[in-house]
């Protein structure tokens, strides 16, 4: 199984997760017996799944330099123009 095949599994299961999170809370929240704060912890497992699946698409659409950058905080390395002359 090829790197690419790996990463379209994973953001098929990510996405398939998010569904099913949001279709949780919205049960929950149609559910006047439940307590409010397993709406809420449903809602922070939402919010955490949807942010992952969020820097996955943008790893998986965009540029490998682009996600370090913006998600790892390592600065881009410039490119060192050399032309062969020394001086």
């Amino acid at each position: 199984m090829s790197d690419l095949d790996k990463m379209m599994a994973f953001g098929n299961w990510l996405s398939q997760r998010r569904l099913v999170a949001q279709a949780e809370l919205c049960s929950l929240g149609i559910d006047r017996t439940k307590p409010i704060d397993a709406i809420r912890i449903k809602a922070g497992h939402l919010e955490a799944t949807t942010t992952i699946l969020k820097a996955f698409t943008e790893l998986y659409n965009g540029s490998l330099s682009k996600f370090m950058t913006e998600y790892l905080g390592v600065p881009e390395e410039e490119e060192e123009e050399s032309d062969g002359e020394s001086t």
